[in-house]
């Protein structure tokens, strides 16, 4: 049996705690790991982004979930570690080099490997090309894919130019190294503008949705082609024309977002009489304005792909009974979550 190298541990705890105490032998303690950091990673993710998930919560989650991370990078080298001499260990192998060190650092940061091992030349070029793609990824995100492909292949370079001739036995490993590396990259790069086209955030500027929505609320909006508004949804909108024309804080640089209740949907009629709203000649049961409307709107049908939407602070919003129908194509997503702050923190999934 080959013995057990404490930086390949570490290599392999990288892209997930407990898998390097897997390697290492620790099966019991791997899947310790593994469990806990899958637990602390769903009860963030949920308390972060679902509708009844508190955000604090969500929040608090990430420390253990960088604690464990950390603590299984060091336990898989330690595990390894305990099986070997004393006089073979090393905190950082600076005398006796090790091949799984230059990996680790070049999943760090391509070319650190290359200078570890005194390859200077190849070293510079993994760095220049990294910062270069890096640079130019700041405008044109799709060229991530290059920065990954490049600490991929700078941990395969760095591990096959090591002087030493045993490293090559190990091919089939420095292998899926360089694969997790890459799906790992790329996974940290487009995950978070993944997760802008699923999930945006907006603060709440003005009191005329009070009293559901106070100034200075920040609130959850999913985002969705597909998504259908129903009445009583709290929806997230860019400014129609006809808005813009009334709203004088406007202006052609800036986009404006507006976000209202939805009361009609396409092809319902749609009257406000004696402070009450009807729909379909039914009168609403609206608990969540701050009051009547103190004023008419004549009934209505609500044309296709259209939607008749109002303030619940009634009285003091800019809604369809100033400025007319909102068009479905200026719709952002729907609102369902007011994560900040704490004290306000709740579910906005809710309909008339």
């Amino acid at each position: 049996m080959m013995p057990k190298e404490p930086w390949l541990a570490v290599n392999l705890s990288l892209f997930f705690p407990g898998i390097g105490q897997i390697y290492a032998g620790e099966r019991l303690r791997g899947m310790f790991l593994m469990l806990m950091q899958a637990v602390m990673i769903a009860i963030a993710a949920w308390s972060l982004f679902s509708a009844t998930g508190n955000t604090v919560v969500g929040g608090v989650c990430l420390l253990p979930i960088l604690f464990i991370y950390l603590f299984s990078l060091f336990d898989a080298r330690d595990c390894v570690n305990k099986r070997i001499e004393q006089s073979q260990r090393e905190l950082i192998p600076v005398i006796n080099k090790d091949p799984w060190f230059a990996v680790l650092l070049s999943f760090i940061l391509p070319g650190l490997g290359q200078l570890y091992i005194k390859k200077i030349v190849s070293g510079a070029i993994f760095l220049f090309l990294t910062t270069l793609c890096f640079s130019v990824a700041a405008t044109f995100s799709q060229l991530l894919i290059f920065a990954a492909a490049i600490a991929a292949i700078a941990c395969y370079h760095a591990y096959i130019t090591f002087p030493r001739q045993h490293t090559i036995s190990k091919q089939h490993i420095i292998l899926i190294i360089v694969g997790l590396t890459l799906a790992f990259r790329l996974t940290i790069s487009y995950f978070p503008s993944w997760l802008s086209r699923q999930i945006d955030i907006f603060s709440i500027p003005s009191n005329s949705m009070q009293p559901t929505l106070q100034v200075g609320d920040k609130i959850l909006v999913r985002k969705s082609n597909y998504y259908l508004p129903k009445r009583g949804d709290l929806i997230v909108f860019e400014e129609p024309l006809a808005a813009q024309i009334l709203d004088k804080d406007v202006t052609n640089q800036t986009k404006h977002f507006f976000i209202k209740r939805v009361i009609g949907e396409p092809g319902q009629f749609v009257r406000v009489s004696n402070g009450v709203v009807y729909i379909n000649d039914q009168p609403l049961r609206e608990h969540y304005i701050a009051e009547p409307p103190a004023y008419q709107w004549e009934e209505e049908a609500v044309p296709g792909s259209s939607y008749f939407v109002m303030g619940d602070n009634r009285n003091n919003s800019l809604d369809s009974h100033v400025w007319g129908f909102l068009p479905s194509q200026n719709i952002v997503g729907k609102a369902y979550k007011i994560y900040w702050p704490p004290k306000r923190i709740r579910s906005l999934n809710f309909r008339n």
